[in-house]
Order: structure tokens, then C-alpha cells, then sequence
């Protein structure tokens, strides 16, 4: 069973309210490459006011999620469509509104410079980054080659897994595994000087068991909290699903903060 630890801090929404700014989506070949690390490695990324969601005895996660974002549309610019391709580190945390499970994005790079200039004034930081995506799916033979450019030189490889198992290490079940680090529809960006929260809207999705077969991400791994790259807790494919998010996001604070 998945547990996750509570936050006691009393706190706000400072710009709460209705968002006005709807952006939709179709997410394709996305790739979730997951490392259980120990929740103390995790916690000096994270901004105070969020607490480390775990499973199983103070394990963390961290991820690296490549996709490609196609059919972009925002609610205000009814008739413009953007696709881009898309890189996140992110982490899992507790939402202290709700209570519930949430991520909490470390750093994410888009290759539309649009997009990068239109997220930063609605508070998402997304750097503009160089990145190329190939998938060859041939059933349950699949590869995966993403590469590019975010400070240095990255590429991520990855293969469908035929032999996948039921059951996946912290968690009682994959479903359980797929809930945690996949199905969060609640995102946190900035710091602790300025912390957003948006929320997020897709259908429950199903995504496959595949295995890592090379990674070079220096970004990530100057991070310090992963040792060893090439040994993931899990990785997932999911070849496509639609998706929503509303912005800007809301500001949280501490209260007397």
C-alpha cells in the first residue's frame, strides 16, 4: 500500500479562485523513467511547505518524463495549434490544499520558443531546450530513442519489455505503482519564495512496462540523487492520452508567511 506522509503546516491560496486560461492537449510516447531514492535526498529539491509523498519505508521518487505535447490549444486562442516536445524532472509530493498526491516539477525544458515565453509569464518556468523523439513500435517490440541538448549533450533509450512483471518493489501491485507515479492530477512549480499549484486533467490511463537500455543525462545526474542511472525503479510507456491544464497557476503561501 502506498502511504503518504502529512503536512501540518497551516496554509493558503494566496491568488485562489477559478483559472481562466484552459490549455489542451494529446501527450504521445510518453516515457516515465523512475528511481526509488531515499526520501531525505529528495527533500533538499523540494520547497518547504511541501511535504515528500513516499511508499514503503521512506522511499522517494524522481522521474524522467520525455514526451511529445501535440494539438496544443489554449481556451483564449481558440484556433492556434502548437506541438512541441517536452522534458520534465519531477517529484512526488503532497498537496498540503488537499491532502492528496501531487508532483512537483524540478525542472522542465519545451522546444517551442513560444511556449517557453508564454509558460514563464504564467508563473510554469519551462526553459527552451533541443530535443528529438523516435519511436519504432512494432508491437511488443518497441524502442524509443529521445536526445537533444538542455546545458549538455542528453539521450535516453528505452525497449518494450516482453517479460514485465506483475509486481514492482515498494509497491503491492503495478497498478498501485501506476497511480503513484503516473496519475497525479495536481502540479507544484517554483520555490519557496514563490510557490505555484495547478491542476491537471486526463482520463485514467494504462501505460506499458519497458526497460531502460542506455541513458547520458548529465543535468539529471548533477543533481545528486541518483548513483546509478542505468538502474531505475521502473519505466513506462504510454503511446498517447488527451490532457488539461489551468493556469496560471495559484500562488501558496505559509500562512503568517
Amino acid at each position: 500500500m502506498n502511504k503518504l506522509t502529512e503536512n501540518n503546516n497551516s496554509i493558503f491560496i494566496a491568488n485562489g479562485g477559478n483559472r481562466p486560461l484552459n490549455v489542451r492537449m494529446t501527450l504521445r510516447d510518453v516515457l516515465y523513467v523512475s528511481y526509488a531514492v531515499p526520501a531525505e535526498k529528495i527533500r533538499v529539491l523540494v520547497p518547504d511547505i511541501l511535504s515528500v509523498a513516499t511508499s514503503g519505508d521512506k522511499v522517494a521518487f524522481i522521474s524522467i518524463v520525455a514526451l511529445r505535447s501535440s494539438q496544443v490549444r489554449l481556451n483564449l486562442l481558440p484556433f492556434a495549434r502548437f506541438h512541441y516536445n517536452q522534458l520534465n524532472i519531477r517529484t512526488y509530493v503532497v498537496d498540503p490544499v488537499s491532502g492528496k498526491h501531487a508532483v512537483y516539477f524540478i525542472k522542465s525544458g519545451v522546444t517551442s520558443r513560444f511556449i517557453s515565453m508564454a509558460t514563464r509569464i504564467s508563473g510554469i518556468p519551462w526553459q527552451l531546450i533541443d530535443m528529438e523523439t523516435e519511436l519504432n513500435a512494432q508491437n511488443d517490440t518497441g524502442s524509443y530513442v529521445t536526445s537533444g541538448k538542455w546545458g549538455d549533450k542528453f539521450s535516453l533509450k528505452a525497449r518494450a519489455d516482453l517479460d514485465s512483471p506483475e509486481q514492482l518493489l515498494f509497491f503491492g501491485d503495478r497498478e498501485s505503482a501506476v497511480e503513484f507515479l503516473i496519475r497525479p492530477l495536481i502540479g507544484f512549480v517554483g520555490d519557496n519564495q514563490k510557490l505555484g499549484r495547478f491542476t491537471i486533467g486526463h482520463p485514467e490511463v494504462k501505460p506499458q512496462v519497458w526497460y531502460l537500455s542506455e541513458i547520458d543525462f548529465k543535468l539529471f545526474a548533477d543533481l545528486g540523487v541518483v548513483n546509478e542511472l542505468m538502474n531505475p525503479h521502473s519505466v513506462f510507456f504510454l503511446p498517447a492520452a488527451d490532457f488539461s491544464i489551468y493556469l496560471p497557476p495559484a500562488r501558496i503561501k505559509q500562512k503568517g508567511g
